[in-house]
């Protein structure tokens, strides 16, 4: 995940990002939201009616929205992926099977997609895709497909897939949240429902995330980081807006240790930032943020792992 929103505490990353951007060694442009408190404009109101008038036409919403911000070849589909904006949790490529079959069909739906794509004189040109052939490769692909693919479950998947996949999910998340995250050509077709509410946007983000398949609350410590940075974001801009926030309190004991961590942090006035991507333990541990407790990481780790997908293996 790539971008910063400048409210957030600690300048812990939460990453939002464009897929549309080639490589899979480079990290996604950061998602500039303009409507943020540091470059909002300040002369422009809306009533609380308004607000939330507009905020309740996210819910009205059709996943086919989404689509557009998804661009694919004709005779392709990202439709499950823009479902995945709306109902992350939502198994329609994956239902009814365990992990390791999910991984399995994702690499055949993948194989399909790119032979498909080579007989329409459009070859997937590896490590710089267009978004067009990124979205037709993986849009048959559920949120849960999608995260076998990016943790490479069963090993099965290259380090560029692994990379387009989590930047799908990015996408996904970003756009839940009223961040714009495409084709810069579909920009303008895109309306923000919460008019740059930063509190509303951070609690999308909360429950965007807790709608997501068990095995990526339990294994991913991407997934954990996230969470623990957009609930620290959301009281911190709720507090500004005057208003009392919400218990989003995550029962996930690694998700509390980091919040811990990062919630220590700003009380004692730390301007650490997030150092590169939070993909292992290894990642958490280096970060100066969350010095003092990496004693408590493994037991959280297999607690969290525990309580989510028990019988899990890679």
């Amino acid at each position: 995940m790539i971008s910063t929103i400048s409210s957030q505490p600690l300048g812990v990353q939460n990453k939002y990002a464009s897929l549309e951007k080639t490589g899979s060694g480079v990290e996604e442009k950061p998602i500039k939201d303009s409507a943020g408190p540091e470059n909002s404009n300040n002369d422009v109101t809306i009533s609380d009616a308004g607000r939330k008038a507009l905020e309740a036409s996210r819910g009205a919403q059709s996943p086919s929205y989404y689509e557009q911000f998804m661009p694919t070849y004709d005779g392709f589909t990202a439709a499950n992926i823009a479902l995945g904006v709306k109902e992350p949790g939502r198994d329609t490529f994956s239902a009814g099977k365990d992990f390791s079959q999910v991984a399995i069909d994702a690499r055949a739906s993948m194989d399909n997609n790119y032979e498909r794509l080579e007989s329409i004189g459009k070859s997937y040109p590896p490590n710089n895709a267009p978004a067009e052939s990124r979205n037709s490769l993986l849009g048959e692909l559920d949120r849960r497909a999608l995260y076998a693919v990016a943790s490479n479950q069963g090993e099965m998947f290259t380090k560029d897939e692994q990379a387009i996949a989590r930047n799908k999910m990015n996408q996904q998340q970003g756009l839940a949240m009223g961040l714009y995250s495409g084709p810069t050509s579909e920009k303008d077709q895109f309306s923000d429902p919460f008019v740059g509410n930063m509190a509303s946007k951070f609690k999308a983000g909360i429950e965007f995330l807790d709608a997501v398949g068990n095995e990526e609350k339990g294994t991913s410590f991407e997934y954990a980081h996230q969470r623990a940075g957009v609930q620290k974001a959301y009281e911190s801009a709720s507090i500004k807006n005057g208003e009392i926030p919400e218990d989003f309190m995550s029962d996930s004991p690694l998700i509390m240790l980091l919040y811990e961590a990062m919630d220590a942090a700003e009380k004692f006035g730390s301007k650490s930032i997030t150092e590169g991507q939070i993909l292992n333990a290894e990642d958490i541990r280096k970060q100066s943020w969350f010095s003092g407790y990496e004693n408590r990481l493994d037991d959280s780790i297999n607690a969290t792992r525990e309580l989510y997908v028990p019988k899990f293996t890679k």
